[in-house]
């Protein structure tokens, strides 16, 4: 039998945290056979973890330190480079889970899995699903996430400033949700809530759900039998973390209100919970009355035995207003305590184990509905009974049928299609590009844009010359700008998948192979992305297996539904696509820029789905003449360009409710803030220490006096002009090869010099 791992960030009693509590009653509940196959990874947890082969016998665990995570051997592994960990800068728990594949790469080398299971929140697994789908490198190991609360669903409960990592995170969360092969939610009503939050199709969430409360454990303290019966001073308790959906403002309000009510009632009310956030916990403390302080109490919580005793004998309240499941509730129960829960939450609302009355009192989610609810459960006449626990059978014993995950068996024509305008000094480098790939069956449509530079013009003539049935040219009578010559070359296109390759940017060998053979391996999917490395003219090109040093790199998400609002982290311009998606959403040809991402949003508001990939299959030229930069060098026109992009690309709810206005207004300052950063800042260079060290000697040379500064400069000016001379007649020493005549066009001679294909083309 294979591995059955659990990736967290959280396990008790080694860290605080309901999701580690849950996996802590998990491994200990299971049987002998399962937990001695069970592995867990435990990421970026800062606690010591002595004693866990003592308390876990038999179970394996792997420690993950993003931070610490080199991507070198990670490349190795992938066969493609991978950004570092400074270029996740807006999406750091994205990074985090490019680590956590690395690990179970790394495992999967030594051992077969069966089952791997990631919490919902911080998208632990958004590039091990990624990767499985592309590559199948668990084998045919089942991904599941459990819903515990992702960090999306608590920005529906809670208030707080939202940033660009916040809507990052919600993308990441949702994409693991939609792509993994099974949701594991511990109570149905708080799945359904949380299918509705992240907007899933119902009747592929249903196929993928299995139900599975996990256990619950008392510490080796034996469940009560009965319910303690109410006293006049029991103390009632807040055993919740101090947090703003756990709701602890309505257990301050309506514990006041019973107090002030009901003047037989001398007990005090007890906040056994932990605080995160000092100011939050501040503004609670203000909530209580002067004259009922005496009646509130803040003591640290005790160690487990002595807290669970006080449990025992007391009500507890838990006003929360959401959860996925809410260990504290069944174990309040179960220790004996009388419990008082918010019957709004979906963990506690019909189609629960919770029946009002019977094993607790339910309020309705105000403070004058838990004054109520506390004068009910104080009744003498009120006999409950301590909840009974769910029994379901553990996830990886019963799941449900596993769909796309059978090689590919075919190799379908795919069309390159290249619009190209004045671009003639990078066409013959991007073509032989293509020619690298290692997919054999291609064409190449070149759709020139009426081209007025002579070089260019030559190039396509010699192109238009050559008879190579893997090449189609078409010659634009006039200029029609981007989207329109990108529409063209897919109405020429013959392949069942296009990949659209701007004239100057360069592939990855490898890149048209993976993402074919994914998309036929997932019939569900409809185009792959991938993340993007930067380089200039300047620079020599990062070849596959070799170190690559990028300026700086375009890190993407794929199915950016939120964050894809205020800034494009879909994908750059190239992927790869069905063709007949680019026939159904063809670029909108009166925008002046942003028609990618505007083709983007359009995709992601129709629910088209898309695969991702970890490593960096794109090299992005950057020029200083390009399109996009000349519209965006004034700053002036950038918040045009993102006004009209996003008021043909708006849905029909945003366009009618008049939201797209603010969404407009967002991701217009979102990109002013960010272009007026990028004007403040020396170029960000890999070298961090050389650069630190110049800034320093340039503190230096300021404080020469202006003499002795120019006597300096005129030295070091005459060396960089010697060394300069050297190193330039050693590149051409290096580079040189017999033979090869000087200028940019001859060399293109030799593009399609190999033979045709001499198998038959799809047309």
């Amino acid at each position: 039998m294979g591995i059955l791992a659990f990736v967290t960030f959280e396990l008790a009693p080694f860290t605080p945290g309901g999701i580690g509590r849950v996996l802590h009653n998990m491994l200990l509940s299971m049987s002998d056979e399962d937990r001695n196959r069970s592995l867990v990874i435990l990421v970026d947890a800062d606690a010591a973890t002595d004693g866990f082969t003592e308390l876990f016998p038999g179970v394996g665990l792997v420690r993950v330190n993003s931070s610490w995570h080199e991507p070198g051997r990670q490349a190795r592994m992938l066969g493609a480079h991978v950004a570092p960990a400074a270029a996740y800068g807006h999406s750091p728990h994205h990074w985090r889970s490019v680590a956590v594949q690395h690990a179970l790469a790394e495992a999967a080398t030594r051992h077969t899995f069966d089952y791997v299971e990631f919490p919902d929140w911080g998208g632990l697994g958004f590039a091990t699903i990624q990767e499985q789908r592309l590559r199948g490198f668990l084998g045919d190991a089942v991904v599941a996430v459990r819903l515990h609360s992702a960090h999306r669903v608590l920005l529906q409960a809670e208030a707080r400033a939202i940033s660009r990592s916040d809507l990052n995170l919600a993308d990441i969360e949702r994409k693991c949700l939609r792509d993994c092969d099974v949701v594991v939610g511990q109570l149905r009503p708080f799945a359904d809530l949380a299918r509705e939050i992240f907007g899933l199709d119902a009747a592929d969430w249903e196929r993928r759900l299995v139900i599975h409360a996990p256990p619950v454990l008392l510490d080796g303290r034996e469940p009560a039998k009965e319910t303690a019966a109410p006293t006049s001073n029991q103390p009632i308790r807040f055993i919740s973390k101090v947090q703003a959906f756990k709701r602890p403002d309505l257990f301050v309000r309506g514990v006041s209100g019973f107090i002030r009510r009901d003047t037989g009632y001398s007990g005090v009310a007890a906040f056994n919970a932990h605080s995160f956030e000092p100011d939050y916990h501040s503004y609670i403390d203000s909530l209580i009355s002067g004259d009922l302080r005496s009646r509130f109490n803040a003591a640290p919580n005790p160690g487990d035995r002595q807290r669970q005793g006080m449990i025992a004998a007391s009500t507890v309240v838990v006003p929360s207003d959401i959860e996925s499941f809410c260990l504290a509730a069944y174990e309040a129960s179960l220790l004996g305590a009388r419990v008082v829960l918010n019957g709004m939450n979906p963990a506690f609302g019909t189609d629960t184990p919770w029946i009002d009355g019977e094993n607790c009192v339910k309020f309705d989610g105000t403070a004058l509905g838990l004054t109520d609810a506390l004068e009910r459960i104080f009744s003498p006449g009120l006999h409950l009974r301590p909840v009974s626990l769910p029994r379901d059978p553990w996830p990886w014993e019963h799941l449900p049928p596993v769909v796309g995950r059978d090689a590919a068996r075919s190799e379908p024509l795919v069309s390159v299609v290249i619009p190209h305008f004045n671009l003639g000094a990078y066409l013959p480098e991007t073509i032989r590009s293509i020619l690298e790939l290692s997919y054999d069956n291609i064409e190449i449509v070149v759709v020139d844009d009426a081209s007025i530079d002579e070089q260019s013009r030559f190039i396509i003539g010699e192109l238009q010359r050559k008879e190579d049935p893997r090449l189609k040219v078409v010659a634009l009578e006039c200029n029609r700008g981007l989207a329109n010559a990108r529409n063209v070359g897919v109405a020429h296109a013959a392949g069942d998948y296009i990949l659209t390759l701007d004239a100057d940017d360069l592939l990855h060998p490898g890149f048209l192979s993976l993402a074919v053979d994914a998309l036929e391996r997932n019939p569900d999917h409809d185009f792959v992305v991938t993340q993007a490395g930067y380089f200039t003219e300047a620079e020599a090109i990062p070849l596959p297996g070799e170190p690559a040093n990028f300026i700086d790199y375009a890190i993407f998400t794929g199915e950016a539904v939120v964050a894809g609002l205020t800034e494009n982290r879909f994908s750059t311009a190239t992927a790869v696509f069905r063709k007949t998606l680019l026939q159904r959403f063809p670029y909108r040809e009166e925008l002046r820029a942003y028609e990618d991402w505007d083709l983007y949003l359009r995709l992601s508001q129709a629910d088209v789905r898309c695969l991702v990939t970890t490593g960096v299959y794109f090299y992005y030229r950057r020029r200083a003449e390009s399109m996009i930069a000349q519209c965006e060098a004034e700053i002036r026109t950038r918040p045009i360009l993102i006004h009209d992009m996003l008021r043909g690309a708006a849905s029909g709810g945003l366009r009618d409710r008049g939201r797209f206005l603010a969404v407009c207004a967002a991701a217009t300052a979102e990109s002013e803030a960010r272009q007026l950063k990028e004007q403040g800042q020396t170029i960000h260079l890999p070298e961090s220490r050389f650069m630190r060290g110049a800034l320093k000697a340039h503190s230096y040379w300021a404080c020469l006096p202006k003499p002795l500064r120019r006597i300096a400069g005129g030295s070091v000016l005459l060396a960089w002009r010697g060394a300069r001379s050297a190193i330039r007649a050693w590149y051409r020493l290096r580079h040189s090869s017999p033979g090869r005549a000087p200028g940019p066009i001859r060399p293109y001679r030799r593009l399609f010099g190999r033979q045709p294909d001499p198998r038959p083309q799809r047309i």
